[in-house]
């Protein structure tokens, strides 16, 4: 994928898995953002980005399950994160300590080589685009994942219950983050959806806030697999 911040409709179709066809047909109803050139279509890399993050945490059930259910392969939330990925008592008070925590837990579990340029990467997405999505709930990841920024897929989960001014688009604290671990911006998206699916389900929220323990975590997790990530006859058994 091209760092480019303006791509062409070729490049936008890949970056975000659609046919050219879709993609533009998508910029003449104005679904998403784009500027006609002549008879070429451009797209603001920072603008889709924008788009992409807020209609996916937004969409309806059915939209998430699309972009959940898009390869052969589902690797159910419960997987890619465990104990160690998980922390419930944080005491951070600020975006960078919210970063810093997050970045050296991935780098204790053999997430990401790279603390630096990961901690770096955070800090210039939320820069751009606040990853708050609203609700007390964050997704903090970095602009450009990678196979060299992450050796393996992962969840990083910080519990803050004091809260954090984190530019959230209610204006309200933030006291959960996720940290989507992905080496491609696609699985990111895949994985964003995931947890979207998550937080609308009822009560999901609360019953991460209240959790007394990891494994409470773990569990629910994996009763959210079983109920809304594998088609009917695709479900199987995991620890």
């Amino acid at each position: 994928m091209t760092k480019n911040s303006i791509m062409t409709t070729r490049e936008l179709a890949k970056y975000i898995q659609l046919n050219e066809k879709t993609v533009i047909k998508l910029a003449q109803t104005g679904e998403i953002p784009g500027k006609k050139i002549g008879n070429q279509w451009r797209f603001h890399l920072d603008a889709i980005d924008r788009y992409l993050q807020e209609d996916i945490v937004r969409a309806p059930d059915e939209d998430l399950n699309m972009i959940i259910n898009t390869a052969e392969d589902i690797i159910p939330l419960s997987k890619l994160t465990n104990p160690a990925l998980i922390k419930l008592d944080s005491k951070v008070r600020n975006i960078d300590e919210v970063l810093i925590e997050l970045t050296q837990m991935a780098v204790n579990n053999g997430i990401t080589p790279l603390k630096n340029d990961l901690f770096r990467q955070l800090k210039r997405r939320e820069r751009m685009l606040s990853t708050a999505i609203g609700n007390g709930v964050a997704v903090p990841h970095p602009r450009y994942p990678s196979p060299e920024l992450f050796k393996k897929q992962g969840i990083v989960i910080v519990r803050s219950k004091t809260g954090v001014k984190y530019h959230a688009p209610d204006n309200k604290p933030v006291h959960l983050f996720f940290m989507t671990c992905t080496p491609h911006e696609f699985v990111h998206l895949r994985t964003l959806a995931k947890i979207s699916k998550l937080l609308h389900t009822p009560n999901s929220k609360e019953k991460i806030m209240q959790a007394e323990n990891k494994k409470q975590i773990i569990k629910l997790l994996m009763e959210f697999d079983r109920d809304h990530l594998f088609p009917m006859g695709r479900i199987k058994q995991y620890d």
